[in-house]
């Protein structure tokens, strides 16, 4: 196991290098400044991993707290599917710099880098010594920050070839549908939309988990509510008294939660428009002030 840890991490020195030429300097913009940020699922690794696009955010914001709750990199699929561009080297250059520039990194490990740390420890300088941890709020509300695949019956129950199998086959239906749907079928931009959010409608189906092991997890932490990551789907909701925040991923949404300094939560969508916020169908109860 040792001998294989090395060679992976050897392996992603020589990816590292290779990429060294980009550059994580940015010119002149308009940056904003938040309390606390929180990112997941970034799957850097992966071939889908939206990096230019998370660069482009990382550079336009700020943060006293920069919370990546789990799946930074992808652990699974290291070997001859893995994946490294300039983009995602740029990406762990600038998360560094963040660090350098006194932003608190906070690291927790997902189900997809639990197994490979020591990656995330060479990449970012980062040692996760926990999988959870409580963020207070500016007026006081105590949020449980955690991955999420804690909450996921096929994973908790040990049953980790399930999980993996359906990650597999929601990358399957993704690569399927971005690539050979288009090329296949000739269809209005409304029709395509609808057929793809149906298609991801059933993978979520595949990976969510019950909002009772959210709501009992919060009660025996004693929280207001729980942050997470891990369902790819940015939410933001009730769970009885219990607020229920997803900050959603860096593969298909491209969100991330923020936090203001007047302590109100809100999920941002980032793209060629700049920040948004989320897309009303994610944000089902609204903003919490």
């Amino acid at each position: 196991m040792r001998d294989e840890r090395w060679s992976s991490n050897r392996r992603m020195r020589e990816w590292l290098e290779q990429w060294s030429a980009a550059d994580a300097v940015s010119p002149a913009r308009q940056v904003s400044s938040y309390r606390s940020i929180w990112i997941s699922d970034l799957h850097l690794g992966l071939s889908l991993c939206k990096a230019e696009e998370l660069l482009d955010f990382l550079r336009h914001h700020e943060a006293e707290n920069l919370y990546l709750i789990g799946d930074i990199i992808d652990g699974w699929k290291l070997g001859p599917s893995w994946c490294w561009t300039p983009a995602q080297s740029a990406v762990v250059k600038e998360i560094v710099a963040w660090r350098r520039r006194g932003a608190r990194v906070e690291f927790l490990p997902g189900n997809h880098d639990e197994l490979h740390s020591d990656i995330v420890e060479d990449l970012f300088g980062l040692a996760p010594s926990r999988t959870e941890l409580i963020h207070r709020t500016v007026e006081g509300r105590r949020m449980l920050v955690i991955h999420g695949h804690q909450f996921d019956s096929s994973l908790a129950a040990g049953q980790w070839w399930k999980g993996n199998q359906v990650y597999a086959m929601a990358l399957r239906i993704n690569q399927w549908y971005g690539r050979e749907w288009a090329e296949r079928w000739h269809r209005p931009r409304s029709l395509s939309a609808y057929l793809k959010c149906r298609v991801k409608r059933a993978v979520e189906y595949l990976t969510d988990f019950d909002d009772r092991a959210l709501f009992e997890a919060a009660r025996r932490h004693k929280v207001d509510g729980v942050i997470c990551g891990h369902t790819h789907r940015p939410e933001q909701r009730l769970i009885g008294p219990i607020w229920y925040m997803n900050d959603g991923d860096w593969v298909d949404s491209q969100t991330a939660l923020v936090e203001h300094y007047d302590g109100a939560l809100r999920l941002l969508r980032w793209g060629s428009l700049g920040e948004q916020p989320a897309e009303p169908e994610t944000m089902v109860s609204g903003e919490v002030s």
